[in-house]
This record gives C-alpha cells, sequence and structure tokens, in this order.
C-alpha cells in the first residue's frame, strides 16, 4: 500500500509543473493583484504568485488540466501581459492602434473594464462592449474614447468622470481608485510634509484602494504620474 501511495505521489508530480513568466507594464502591487485576478478561476491552476518589483510571476499548474498557452494568453486578455520571445500573442495584444477620428492622434487601448465603470450608466445600451476601446490622450481632443473600428467615438460629456489630462476638467484627479487630486496631493505636502504615495492615499482615506485596472481611466497604475507630479511640484514651490 505504500509504494502505490508513493508511485501516486511521484505521478502527481510528474504532472505539476511551476513556470515563471516575465510579464511587462507593472508598476505596483495593485498591477500584480490584477494580474492574479484575470487567472484565479483558471482550471487546473495551483498557486500564483506575481512580484511587480520583478516583472514577472510564478505559476503552479496540473499540466493535465491546463497547458502554459492558456495561462499566457488568459493573462494577455487583461492589461498586462507576458512578454515572452518567440510566442504567439493573443489577439487583442497584436491588434494595431488606430488614430482618434477626431484629432487624428493614436491613443492607448484599455480594458473594456475601464470604460464600463468610467461611461454614463444611460450609455451602456447603445455601446457594442464586444468592441475594444482606445483612450484618447491629446488634451485639447473633446474625444474620450473611440473603439478600434472607429465605429464608437465616446465623448468627454458621456462620461461619469472627469479625465485629468483634458483641457477644461475641473479637477486634476491623479488617483482615481481613492479620488484624490492636484491639489490635494499639494495640500497634503505643503501643510504635513507628505510625498510619498502611500502616505498621501492613507491621509485622505482609511481604507486605501488599489483597482486601477477598472477605476483609473487608462487602466494603469497611477503612481508614476503621482511621482512626476510630486516632482514638479516640489519644484515649483522650491523656486518660489
Amino acid at each position: 500500500m505504500g509504494k502505490i501511495t508513493e508511485a501516486i505521489k511521484i505521478k502527481m508530480m510528474e504532472t505539476i509543473k511551476t513556470i515563471t513568466l516575465p510579464i511587462k507594464g507593472m508598476s505596483c502591487s495593485s498591477c500584480s493583484r490584477a494580474v492574479e485576478r484575470q487567472i484565479e478561476n483558471l482550471d487546473g491552476l495551483i498557486k500564483k504568485e506575481v512580484d511587480f518589483a520583478t516583472d514577472s510571476g510564478e505559476f503552479t499548474y496540473d499540466v493535465n488540466k491546463l497547458s502554459y498557452h492558456t495561462l499566457i494568453e488568459k493573462i494577455n486578455e487583461g492589461h498586462y501581459k507576458v512578454d515572452l520571445e518567440g510566442f504567439e500573442s493573443s489577439e487583442n495584444s497584436n491588434k494595431t492602434i488606430p488614430p482618434c477620428p477626431t484629432c487624428g492622434l493614436i491613443g492607448q487601448l484599455v480594458p473594456n473594464t475601464v470604460f464600463r465603470s468610467i461611461l454614463l450608466p444611460q450609455k451602456f445600451n447603445e455601446t457594442d462592449f464586444d468592441d475594444d476601446f482606445i483612450i484618447c490622450m491629446t488634451p485639447s481632443c473633446p474625444t474620450a474614447y473611440y473603439s478600434i473600428d472607429k465605429d464608437q467615438i465616446i465623448d468627454l460629456s458621456e462620461l461619469k468622470r472627469e479625465l485629468w489630462f483634458k483641457d477644461g476638467s475641473k479637477r486634476k484627479i491623479i488617483c482615481y481608485c481613492n479620488n484624490v487630486d492636484t491639489d490635494q496631493i499639494e495640500k497634503a505636502y505643503t501643510d504635513f510634509g507628505l510625498e510619498q504615495w502611500d502616505d498621501v492615499m492613507g491621509h485622505y482615506r482609511k481604507k486605501i484602494i488599489e483597482k486601477c485596472e477598472v477605476l483609473n481611466p487608462t487602466g494603469l497604475c497611477c503612481k508614476s504620474t503621482f511621482d512626476q507630479f510630486e516632482t514638479e511640484m516640489q519644484k515649483n514651490i522650491a523656486d518660489q
């Protein structure tokens, strides 16, 4: 009986594999969790550990239930992609981004989770969410998002929240997850000496939220934007 049990264990070990995959685009712990959430329901996935600091993830899976190709394709359905040379990327990662039909400049592909969260509910029935959407990053352009085939154009007035980088926006929100804008960031620095992202968000929120892939209009983490603003703001204050 012991030999049979040991044989079963050996057989199980043969079917359980662990791989490490390089993942590009992550910049914070929220990004790591976004990747983990993307694959959490995969049948055969035993363990997942994604680390933005190393730009990689370690995945343990049962080869009888899950292939590494399927794992990579599922990750690539999200906003962060497996950076694997020679790998045939998912359809989304290979799509050519067309220019904005209004301003003519190329925008940035966003996850549909983002697009759904920021669009006014009354626009849902008029919108085909099976399309891929692109955010227009041109400050002077009135277009917020457009579909990859350019059949659907979403105006700034059709959003629940302003895009901070667009001309005319009343609030320059840097962290959409915690609803913190540039004025609040500057006040946290000048009044309380706070300059790190965690400290500033913790000053305004009892519980810090990190769901960039849903709440940030670009689908990206705001920390690099925060750091850039913080640096420029401190320089301007010092020059006064």
